[in-house]
């Protein structure tokens, strides 16, 4: 055996372990024996202390072991010296918070190993419905030590989809989408979505919403370990641990399903993660972010979202569900709002996020318009 293959089924018995381990400390804070404050982070999206606490144990668990590996993780400041090394640990310690929260049995702790921005191994880890996910390369994918793989499925017609009701019955489709079967309702985590693919329980997911690295990693490999593809909705391959930490989107499905659904939706625009990151852009980020000098009067930014009619346009669904996130000083603290609402919203095809820049205010009892 390879020194490679060795070290790499060395790290999935690390994987394993920690797994269980991270997966009953979560369960004790829902069995009330610890408890569980939890709050919102910027942007909306909850956290609980068992998500901490879980995170804590696995950072503690793999740098140990392997302290030479890169780190990434949901519940960690993301910083691109931790993480830009030739393998690194991806963590979501509870997928599914919100699910979590309320005693739902859809959620999963999950672990995954990159290397050289291909995830390599994964394990999937829901205690509350007694399952374990695990796969690496050419190693295979396994549900519980059984061998699992995806569906064959070769045509949309009829299909089991896990996706938004909404987003297969819009109108706005050039081609409207044959009849499918739609999960009702779907995990919260989108990881427990993967693994539904890849043990061949539904067919495929779809997600047209910029998704985390640790919401795909551990995913990703066990789709394909299970015969499948996983791609953005462009065809793109998923390439884990760039500048961005994340994917415009998602789709994960059987081979021969997979580039039907592709075709079908390649025609939505959605902006690639990475595109913050270009260094033409990024200079233009950072004179537009600088933090306000206090000699500076302040500016008004807006930061605010809300379920679109066409994700090709700025109509709001219904202008009473509006999600305020904030009112900001200058274009860096809305811009950090920004970024932790759009990539942390739970998954909705047609939700968006935006930052508006107020720069003329109408005084209603005078009349008198204030530039700003």
């Amino acid at each position: 055996m390879r020194a490679a293959e060795r070290t790499l089924l060395e790290d999935m018995d690390t994987l394993r372990a920690l797994a269980r381990e991270a997966g009953d400390l979560a369960v004790s804070f829902q069995r009330g024996g610890v408890e569980n404050r939890t709050w919102n982070k910027t942007g909306g999206s909850p956290v609980t202390e068992a998500d901490l606490e879980v995170n804590r144990l696995c950072a503690m668990r793999l740098q140990a072991v392997r302290p030479e590996y890169g780190w990434l993780s949901e519940e960690t400041t993301d910083s691109l010296d931790a993480r830009r090394k030739q393998r690194c640990w991806v963590v979501d310690p509870i997928d599914g918070t919100r699910a979590f929260m309320r005693d739902d049995p859809h959620w999963c702790v999950a672990l995954a190993l990159i290397e050289e921005g291909r995830a390599v191994a994964g394990v999937l880890y829901a205690p509350r419905q007694g399952r374990f996910y695990e796969a690496w390369t050419e190693g295979g994918a396994f549900l519980n030590g059984q061998a699992i793989h995806v569906s064959g499925c070769a045509a949309e017609a009829g299909c089991r989809l896990i996706t938004n009701e909404g987003l297969v019955e819009h109108p706005s489709w050039p081609e409207p989408w044959p009849h499918v079967t739609v999960a009702k309702p779907k995990p919260n985590s989108t990881l427990l979505r993967m693994a539904l693919v890849a043990t061949g329980e539904w067919d495929a997911t779809l997600t047209l919403a910029a998704k985390s690295d640790w919401d795909l990693a551990a995913g990703t490999v066990l789709v394909e370990q299970a015969g499948g593809v996983v791609t953005t909705h462009k065809g793109e391959p998923l390439v884990f641990n760039r500048d961005v930490p994340a994917q415009r989107s998602v789709i994960a499905a059987g081979a021969a399903l997979h580039p039907l659904l592709v075709r079908r939706t390649e025609i939505v625009g959605i902006a690639d993660p990475q595109e913050r990151a270009a260094p033409a852009a990024k200079s233009t980020e950072q004179d537009k972010m600088a933090d306000t000098p206090k000699s500076q009067r302040q500016l008004l930014h807006i930061v605010f979202g809300g379920e679109l009619k066409d994700v090709t346009d700025v109509q709001f669904e219904d202008l009473s569900k509006i999600d305020f996130v904030g009112a900001f000083p200058n274009y860096k603290e809305a811009y950090d709002a920004w970024k932790s609402a759009a990539q942390r919203t739970v998954d909705h095809a047609e939700m968006r996020y935006f930052i508006l820049h107020a720069h003329k205010l109408l005084d209603p009892e005078t009349g008198d318009h204030h530039h700003i």
